[in-house]
Order: structure tokens, then C-alpha cells, then sequence
């Protein structure tokens, strides 16, 4: 059982970040719904309001789409963002395959998922570039009960919050706002997850393939770290632009 340590811990590591994904989509959807679609409305002003909002997310999450279909070996035929789709939806239509190693399925999974990692990285991104906050470790936590101590600390005096909270809300909330995309990335999520369980067993199991361990188990963790800090970061970046947002939006819902 000793030889299966390192495995059981890199499969427990695999979970949590499977976890914190599904966590990540469900605070995505929970903005979308309580923000952005409270805001909605036939009022100009509110319909700028929401262009304004939805705007920078919008773009991020379409274009990720279509990297993700190019990656999985397809063209793109057709990139909308939603200010020009007559729905206000935005959509990314996949062409012919560039690659004859291309399936479907795995293409169709792996362009729902982009918005979430492409998300996820950008607003750590933001952070980075902006400085808000200083550190953004900061927003790596699992406390809830920091999340009003880290509003607090931060400079409302400065344009770069102002500017980090909008990418914030913007970013986050369009990082699952369709049925469409859950139905498509959930199940890409568990598949991926099990799919790395497997590879893990198969590795630690196998006598043969003893010199592979120490490799997999030091690039996988490093990528499972990664992984688990960006998708950390992104949940209390929305806890800390969406419960507020919320609050404001409440108003405005069904009128």
C-alpha cells in the first residue's frame, strides 16, 4: 500500500479540482442569473447597461470556444458575440476538421471547457497585471469569513479596482451562463478526471511502468496546483464582485 500512496494522494488532488470546477460553474451561473439577467430589460438604458456588463466576458467566452474547436482539431465557421446575434446570446460554430485525428465528441467537450480555464486564467490575469489585489494569493482561500476583510483591503480610490471588479464580474459570470455549455462541460470534467485516474492506476499498478512514477507524480502535481490555485482564486473573485452585485441587482428583478 505504500508504493500506492503518492497515487491515492494525486487521485485525491484530481477530485479537488474536479470539485472546485463544478463550484467555479455553479458561482458563474449564480452571478449570470442574479446579475446580469436581473438587469435585463426592453429600458435602453438597461439594455446598455447590460451590452456594458456582459461585454469583455462575452468576447473572452466565445473566443474560447472556438480555441477550444480548433485545438480539438477543427475550424471555426462562424464566431458571434452577442451584441451582433440577433438572439443576444453569442455562439461559435465549428467547420470541417483540420486534423484526421479529430473526433467530435472529444472536440465538442473540450470547446465547452475553454471559457472555464480560459475564465479562470484571465482573471488571474487581470489581478496580476492590475495589482488589485497586491497580492493575489490573497484571493486564494478557503475561509470564507476573509472574503469582507479582503473587500475591505482593498483601494476603491484607485481606477485599477474599479477596472479588476468589472473584468471581475464580467469574466465570471460568462464563464457558464448556457445550459448548453453544462451539458457539455460537466460531463468533459468528470470524463477528463477519470480519465487521469485511470492513467494514474495504470502507472502505479504496473511493475513495468515503475520509472514513470516519480515524472508523472511531479509534473501532476504541479499542474494539479496550478490548476487548483487559478480555480480558487476565480470562486472568491466572483464571491467577492457577485454577492454584492447580487444585493444591487435584487431590486431590478422582474421589472
Amino acid at each position: 500500500m505504500r508504493g500506492m500512496d503518492p497515487a491515492l494522494e494525486l487521485i485525491r488532488r484530481v477530485l479537488l479540482v474536479a470539485g472546485e470546477a463544478v463550484l467555479l460553474y455553479v458561482a458563474s451561473r449564480f452571478v449570470f442569473e442574479r446579475v446580469l439577467r436581473a438587469t435585463w430589460g426592453r429600458a435602453p438604458a438597461r439594455r446598455w447597461l447590460v451590452g456594458f456588463l456582459r461585454a469583455p466576458g462575452n468576447i473572452l467566452h466565445e473566443t474560447s470556444h472556438a480555441l477550444g474547436y480548433y485545438l480539438g482539431g477543427y475550424r471555426v465557421r462562424r464566431l458571434v458575440f452577442f451584441f451582433v446575434d440577433a438572439e443576444g446570446r453569442g455562439y461559435c460554430q465549428p467547420g470541417r476538421a483540420w486534423s484526421p485525428l479529430a473526433l467530435p465528441w472529444l472536440a465538442t467537450g473540450f470547446a465547452a471547457l475553454m471559457p472555464l480555464a480560459a475564465g479562470a486564467a484571465g482573471l488571474w490575469a487581470a489581478s496580476v497585471l492590475l495589482g488589485v489585489p497586491g497580492d493575489p494569493s490573497t484571493l486564494v482561500t478557503s475561509d470564507w469569513r476573509r472574503l469582507a476583510e479582503i473587500g475591505a483591503s482593498l483601494d476603491y480610490h484607485a481606477w485599477q479596482t474599479w477596472l479588476f471588479l468589472y473584468l471581475a464580474l464580467s469574466i465570471g459570470a460568462e464563464l457558464a451562463p448556457s445550459e448548453i455549455d453544462l451539458q457539455r462541460s460537466l460531463p468533459a470534467v468528470f470524463a477528463g478526471a477519470a480519465t487521469i485516474i485511470l492513467g494514474i492506476f495504470t502507472v502505479f499498478a504496473l511493475p513495468a511502468a515503475e520509472p514513470l512514477r516519480r515524472p508523472l507524480e511531479l509534473h501532476l502535481s504541479w499542474a494539479l496546483s496550478w490548476a487548483s490555485t487559478v480555480l480558487d482564486f476565480g470562486i472568491v473573485a466572483l464571491a467577492l464582485v457577485g454577492l454584492p452585485a447580487a444585493i444591487l441587482a435584487a431590486p431590478l428583478r422582474g421589472r
